[in-house]
């Protein structure tokens, strides 16, 4: 039973926290509906600030030694919790992002002498 749960439980979480986004967001866009209906009802004009897109993109770039350095913290942090709570047999895990972050950081050392 305890195997069945441990595939099914990641899986289904996965799956319903898409619903949830999927759920929410066209929650918020009827009720964006409904303001504008209401708006067109009683003869109001919705300012222009109302039709622009309510998530905004970042101004500037992502920084890719800052993103490196944070994927190291995290395979850092990561070997280190699975190292003293589960042994060494574990910790291997958190190999995965800390060489992620080894390698954006390699490619960040080498672009950045390109662009220069």
């Amino acid at each position: 039973m305890t195997d069945v749960l441990g595939i099914l439980v990641p899986f289904s979480t996965a799956v319903l926290i898409i619903l949830i986004v999927f759920v929410a967001k066209v929650i918020r866009d009827k009720s964006r509906n409904q303001v504008v209906m209401k708006a067109l009802e009683n003869g109001k004009e919705l300012p222009a600030e109302f039709f622009q897109p309510t998530e905004k993109k970042r101004e500037k770039e992502r920084d890719p030694l800052r993103d490196s350095l944070v994927t190291l913290g995290l395979g850092i942090g990561i070997t280190a919790a699975l190292y003293f709570l589960l042994g060494i047999k574990y910790a291997a895990f958190g190999f995965i992002p800390l060489f992620i972050g080894v390698g954006q950081l390699t490619a960040y050392v080498i672009n950045r002498n390109r662009k220069e």
